[in-house]
């Protein structure tokens, strides 16, 4: 038999473990590797902030205004070429003024409309409409004021009547695809940062909690290894870490409040009160209508008391804007339907409640002197009628739109103000990221070597 052997076993070498110098250089790498990923998170957090803000407050809220502020004056020029159509030609020039700059005002916030495009073909089709349609429209109030002059009641009526539908069927959608196409533009870029802030949040606190970490366990490993009670860098390192986190956190949630409170407070009330404006001078032009064209006088009744309905739909059990106002005064809760219900429903800054309510109550009393208007227009009493709706003499119905008119920009103005505060204060918040980011950072890696590099250079001596 011969004799076996067995082979001898490879030994297996041992993993080699890093030194001490070793791991405070991988330390020293992880921290800068970490400090240059913080600088990127936080720049991004701050930047997509700041795009919201500017968005919100600088493109699309102020698009969504002219809109408004483009269809209420549309409707008002209507209302006052109905003013002039009423009685002789040079009767009324009050209307005859208000007509030219109310179209002066029109065309201005078109250019300036056509100047803050953003959305390409969405906003420059309903633009280029409007200059178009506002054209054809005074062509038409043109050609009813030659008949006007010439005495001809009747024929001014077709012309009058194409201008209506030019108003109704053309410059006015056109004005509201203006407004829809910004404000789905602010919805949208609202739900993505509300988001996109908790996102970026998340990853901001991620990396600054690993910064943080790293810097604990290289001033524990330095205790444990080196016997030194504390690293004076680290420390620093460790605080100027500390301090840029806290600062952060409290400058993105201090923008993130200031666009929730400009968008969800301020600009939905901005938005309610311009609708409001806009529906009650399309509705005043109603009651102009009603008089000048009777053969479509109940077509113009009927509009007029359909947008009345959308302004403030009071339920039967209330019956009149006097028990409404008595019922907010002790309330908070509108207790109707409408664009008025939903500004007193977001009731959130001083004063705001007053003005609406004051608004509210203007409008209560422009409709009492309506009704009367109607009644003697319908007991045959058509001076009258005309007397009481073209006059701007206490408790004429003017006289009351004025007030009504006046009250809402109150409202308005409050709203508004808050709104550019809030918006200057995000800005404000997030200001000079860009340069204390890098700078907070730098120094936190700066320190970090100059707190290992002499503990690595034991090592080599």
């Amino acid at each position: 038999m011969s004799n076996l052997t067995a082979k001898p076993h490879k030994a297996i070498a041992p993993t080699p473990r890093l030194n001490t110098p070793q791991m405070l250089k991988g330390g020293l790498y992880l921290t800068w590797g970490t400090c240059a990923l913080l600088l990127i998170t936080t720049i991004a957090a701050v930047q997509g902030q700041r795009y919201a803000l500017k968005t919100i407050g600088k493109d699309t809220a102020p698009s969504i205004i002219a809109a408004q502020h483009i269809k209420s004056g549309i409707a008002d020029l209507d209302a006052n070429a109905a003013n002039k159509l009423l009685v002789e030609a040079g009767k009324n020039p009050t209307a005859e003024k208000a007509y030219d700059n109310r179209r002066k005002e029109v065309v201005e916030a078109t250019l300036a409309a056509a100047e803050n495009i953003t959305y390409g073909d969405a906003e420059r089709n309903p633009i280029r409409t409007l200059f178009v349609a506002l054209g054809d429209y005074r062509l038409k109030i043109h050609e009813a004021r030659i008949y006007q002059k010439q005495k001809n009641n009747i024929a001014i009526l077709e012309p009058f009547r194409a201008g209506i539908d030019i108003v109704d069927n053309t410059l006015l959608p056109a004005a509201d695809a203006l407004d829809q196409t910004n404000r789905s533009a602010l919805d949208r870029v609202y739900l993505e940062q509300k988001f996109n802030m908790g996102k970026n949040l998340f990853f901001v606190a991620i990396v600054g909690l690993g910064l943080l970490v790293l810097l604990v366990v290289l001033q524990i490993f330095l205790n444990k290894r080196m016997r030194r009670l504390l690293n004076p860098m680290l420390l620093a390192a460790t605080a100027i870490a500390i301090l840029f986190m806290g600062y952060t956190f409290n400058a993105l949630f201090s923008a993130s409040s200031q666009l929730k409170l400009a968008k969800e407070d301020a600009f939905t009330s901005i938005h309610a009160l311009w609708q409001i404006r806009a529906l009650a001078y399309s509705a005043n032009g109603d009651e102009s209508r009603y008089l000048l064209d009777t053969a479509m006088a109940a077509k113009h009744e009927q509009g007029f008391f359909s947008k009345v309905t959308k302004l403030a739909d009071i339920p039967p059990k209330v019956d009149t804007f006097n028990k409404v106002i008595t019922n907010l005064s002790s309330s908070n809760n509108a207790g109707f339907n409408g664009l008025f219900a939903e500004a007193l429903n977001n009731i959130t800054f001083k004063g705001e409640k007053e003005a609406t309510i004051a608004t509210l109550e203007a409008l209560g009393k422009y409709l009492e002197i309506d009704r009367q208007i109607r009644q003697l227009q319908q007991a045959g009493n058509r001076d009258a009628a005309v007397a009481l709706c073209i006059g701007n003499g206490e408790g004429q119905s003017n006289w009351a739109f004025d007030r009504f008119d006046n009250a809402l920009d109150q409202a308005i103005a409050i709203n508004q103000q808050e709104f550019d505060r809030a918006v200057d204060r995000g800005f404000k918040d997030l200001e000079a990221f860009e340069v204390i980011t890098p700078i907070a950072l730098s120094a936190i890696a700066l320190l970090t070597l100059l707190g290992i590099l002499p503990r690595v250079k034991e090592y080599s001596i």
